[in-house]
């Protein structure tokens, strides 16, 4: 088949679309489908990867306003800008915020439906496949299908749109009616619909009431390299308490971590203690600046960093921290990951409709605790301390089970089932 996959997120962008989207195009382009890719650029330019024909087009606004913060900068960056300067930027950042829609990415509709129109007038494509996060990626889908009506269309849907709540795509108050509209037109419209977990299809089965049967089951895909041995310096008897992911104050918020950690450091030898943090921190960076400057060298930000060096983190990590949504209908990516290495998994987790919780209903080296708000009691710090110090052991079955059951070929396979618009009786996708 010869497909057109629409994502604004490619290799080598560092999230979790990009990886999923570039392991998965390649291998279809394996499986012998003729597989172009639609994505945006800070230039335009046209090359060929892993058998994948990728064409990049500028963002024309590149959402520079609203690219995640890496890190905090650090003490030795460069001076900032005068008061007026900052609260002058700050404002129309505001302002923007308020105004955009459908998301950050709005400023790739106009290049990107023009470039999708151009590909489908020289390409017969059988699908097109359009991917979010962000949302943007379905609108040019829309709007591309009058270009390409002998195409069938598959929507894959990684984060809801007008369902999600925090972090907002956009303004609630002002776009609301827009964002449930279009969306609803998206959902009536595709021809066939993938998310990533049982709970996200029931919320959309229950809201826009689609067929039965149109919104599919494609799980989460492991897209890491082979683990690398561990650093010399895994074994100096530091314990390491390791965090992947992107941070949000009203998502995703590091502060009951942080305090467990704060009770943690008093309880054990301050010098066997240290807490990493891998990934965008977003609006948490005052609170991480905060508790890093007590924590008196223990506490590491290191920000969007390189996928080998994050990997190199967990297979070094003592324990890997996650921090469940404050949402039934996501699950991080890296919960698979975490799994994947073979590590211990506290799992923090605020509601018992938490994703994470089916998800590692069967890893064997796993502690749930309920986050709260304030401090955690005693009985909390003594129960994560002795889960720490014992460093449950992951046996080597339970993690190739869960190679494969988030493979590649596993995962393509279940959207190629999509694409041939039938189930196979053997694959159980959801």
């Amino acid at each position: 088949m010869k497909l057109l996959i629409l994502t604004y997120s490619y290799s080598p962008d560092l999230n979790p679309r990009a990886f999923r989207w570039s392991s998965v195009a390649a291998q279809l382009a394996r499986n012998g489908h003729e597989v172009h890719v639609l994505c945006a650029s800070r230039g335009e330019q046209q090359e060929r990867e892993h058998g994948v024909v990728i064409h990049r087009v500028r963002d024309w606004l590149i959402a520079t306003s609203a690219q995640p913060v890496s890190t905090m900068p650090s003490k030795g960056s460069a001076p900032a800008p005068a008061a007026w300067q900052a609260r002058l930027r700050s404002l129309a950042r505001s302002l923007w915020r308020a105004l955009r829609w459908p998301d950050y990415a709005c400023g790739w509709i106009i290049p990107a439906v023009r470039a999708g129109r151009s590909l489908c007038s020289s390409h017969r494509y059988d699908w097109i496949i359009s991917v979010s996060h962000p949302f943007t990626g379905h609108l040019v889908g829309a709007l591309l299908r009058p270009a390409a009506p002998q195409a069938s269309w598959m929507v894959d849907i990684g984060d809801p749109f007008h369902l999600m709540q925090e972090p907002s795509p956009n303004n609630r108050r002002l776009y609301g009616w827009l964002s449930r509209r279009v969306e609803a037109h998206v959902v009536a419209t595709a021809d066939a619909i993938s998310v990533t977990t049982p709970s996200t299809q029931g919320v959309y089965e229950s809201f826009f009431s689609p067929p039965h049967g149109k919104v599919r089951v494609v799980p989460p895909l492991l897209s890491l390299p082979t683990p690398p041995p561990p650093s010399p310096h895994a074994g100096d008897g530091v314990v390491r308490i390791v965090f992947v992911g992107t941070l949000y104050r009203k998502l995703r918020s590091p502060r009951f971590l942080l305090e467990c950690f704060s009770a943690l450091r008093a309880a054990l030898p301050q010098d066997r203690l240290e807490m990493h943090f891998y990934g965008s921190v977003n609006d948490c960076a005052e609170d991480l600046a905060a508790y890093q400057e007590a924590a008196q060298g223990a506490l590491f930000v290191h920000g969007l960093v390189d996928r080998a060096e994050v990997l190199q983190a967990m297979v070094d990590a003592t324990v890997l921290v996650n921090i469940g949504n404050e949402s039934e209908t996501q699950l991080a990516s890296k919960v698979i990951e975490y799994m994947a290495v073979g590590k211990p998994i506290l799992n923090l987790v605020s509601s018992s409709r938490d994703t994470s919780l089916a998800a590692l209903a069967q890893y064997p080296a796993v502690l749930h605790v309920y986050r709260t708000v304030g401090l955690p009691v005693q009985e909390t710090v003594d129960t994560i301390r002795a889960f720490v110090l014992a460093k449950p052991v992951v046996p080597g079955e339970a993690v190739e089970a869960e190679l494969a059951r988030y493979s590649i070929s596993y995962v393509c396979a279940c959207y190629e089932a999509m694409l041939r618009r039938r189930a196979d009786a053997g694959l159980n996708c959801g």
